[in-house]
Parts: structure tokens; C-alpha cells; sequence
């Protein structure tokens, strides 16, 4: 079983678990990235062929790689979350993650 944990000591039950867990504390609330422009999933009206989603910026693609745009657009460079404590997803299994 791979392992899924962030350098904070969190564990998570799964990969979208983490995921989520790092935008928790890593996303500001308004979406505003470092340069100013605001990333954040653009409502639908109807839903999207392929399960393609947008973010506001313009960029497309699957919500896999939507959480994986928005966590490289808003997340802080040092990993920082808003609880002062440093966030990143650890080495696992699979040879992902900062770790």
C-alpha cells in the first residue's frame, strides 16, 4: 500500500485525500496567486465533454490536473500554509511527491 502524508505529519487515507489536504492549507481563500491572477475551477453551465474543467485563468484540462494546476499557481514556494506550518506532499511509493 503506498502512503500518502504531508511533511506536517498528516496522513492521508489517499492520493485525492492529500490533494485536497494541501489545498486546505495551502490555497488562500480568494484564489489570488502570488502574481495577482485569481485560479479557481469556472462554474459550468452544462457539463464539460471528457470531463474537462477550466479554471478561470483559461486553463483546461481533467480535475486531476486542475487540483495539480492549482496547487503549482497558488501554493507558496517555501510551503508555507496559513497555519504557519510547512506543507508538502512526502516521498512515497510511487517516487512522487518533495519528499
Amino acid at each position: 500500500m503506498t502512503e500518502h502524508s504531508c511533511a506536517c505529519g498528516y496522513k492521508a487515507s489517499s492520493l485525492e485525500d492529500l490533494t485536497d489536504h494541501l489545498g486546505e492549507m495551502l490555497v488562500p481563500d480568494d484564489g489570488t496567486a502570488p502574481d495577482g491572477q485569481v485560479h479557481d475551477e469556472a462554474p459550468r453551465d452544462e457539463p464539460r465533454i471528457g470531463g474537462v474543467v477550466e479554471c478561470l485563468c483559461g486553463f483546461t484540462g481533467t480535475a486531476s490536473e486542475l487540483d495539480t494546476h492549482l496547487l503549482n499557481a497558488l501554493v507558496p514556494g517555501d510551503g508555507t500554509g496559513r497555519d504557519g506550518n510547512i506543507h508538502f506532499a512526502n516521498q512515497d511509493a510511487a517516487g512522487t511527491g518533495r519528499g
